[in-house]
């Protein structure tokens, strides 16, 4: 098997992880808040990392990769998930977890900017998709929470274009490390002016309904997920990649309905059809074009 040919299996997986990170968070955070509740998933995170890194790729470090990674850490693992959870006070979670993927619209028109060019497959791809979001959101107005997760969107296509661009010749493990790290010492220097509620630690693992959704993410969602994001990105290009996400608010919708008690309606399933096919037509061209 061609690692092309991995790649819908890899969007499947990284599909289930991040549909269902935005149902997992919500309750964790509706009880200590989005600044602790992103510190505890990022120190989780880097902690498993460095272990890791000790014991494999001491040697292996290089200071200029790590300089390379400051700007993907910002976008891809200290904006994107803290205007998530952000988000999560201001609107549900169906909402938060579908407008977060107009992400491949903000991606297209970016490589539009830096190229001059159209792809059209991509285009058409990320034209279904946002069909397929506005299918969601049709009768609900745009507010506080929808603003928040729109610019994550755009801050997340930003980090995955950064990605393809940046010539980091590390391996995958420490580019993950490098950004979680460069995402956990911002949350540390940005957290005290942010937020209130800073607890200890150990008040979070007192609390099952905190520390399951904390381990959750902070294993799948900071480690386990961006390691396969960057494999997608480095085998089919941020284009692909970011189409590839579309089939995570599907997920994400059934989760926090069986979950979370929200409600599924007609027009969200006529978005999710719009969704899905776009996706396929994305994998479809690109095996038909033998790359």
């Amino acid at each position: 098997m061609t690692e092309k040919k991995l790649l819908p299996g890899i969007t499947l997986v990284i599909a289930l992880i991040w549909g269902s990170n935005f149902p997992v968070s919500k309750a964790a955070i509706e009880q200590i808040g989005a600044w602790p509740f992103r510190f505890y998933c990022n120190a989780i995170s880097v902690v498993i990392l460095l272990i890791v890194v000790l014991f494999f790729f001491r040697k292996e470090i290089v200071f200029k990769d790590i300089l390379l990674c400051i700007p993907l850490g910002i976008f891809n693992l200290f904006l994107v998930p803290l205007l998530n959870n952000i988000s999560l006070f201001y609107t549900d979670a169906v909402k938060s977890s579908v407008l977060i993927y107009t992400m491949p619209v903000f991606t297209s028109l970016i490589y539009m900017a830096i190229n001059r060019s159209i792809n059209i497959k991509y285009v058409v791809t990320a034209i279904m998709g946002v069909t397929g979001v506005l299918f969601f959101i049709a009768v609900d107005k745009i507010g506080t929470g929808e603003l928040i997760i729109l610019i994550s969107a755009f801050c997340w296509a930003t980090g995955t274009v950064l990605s393809e661009k940046i010539p980091i010749k590390s391996n995958l493990l420490l580019r993950v490390f490098y950004q979680n790290s460069v995402s956990l010492l911002l949350i540390v220097l940005t957290m005290q002016f942010m937020s209130d509620d800073i607890r200890l630690p150990l008040s979070v693992i007192s609390q099952p309904g905190v520390l399951l959704p904390v381990l959750y993410t902070g294993i799948t969602g900071g480690v386990f997920v961006y390691i396969l994001w960057f494999y997608m990105i480095e085998k089919g290009g941020a284009e692909l990649t970011s189409c590839a996400i579309l089939l995570s608010p599907v997920i994400s919708v059934f989760i926090s309905c069986f979950f979370l008690g929200e409600s599924v309606t007609l027009s969200m399933l006529a978005g999710m059809l719009f969704i899905i096919s776009g996706l396929f037509i994305a994998f479809r061209e690109e095996k038909s074009s033998g790359r």
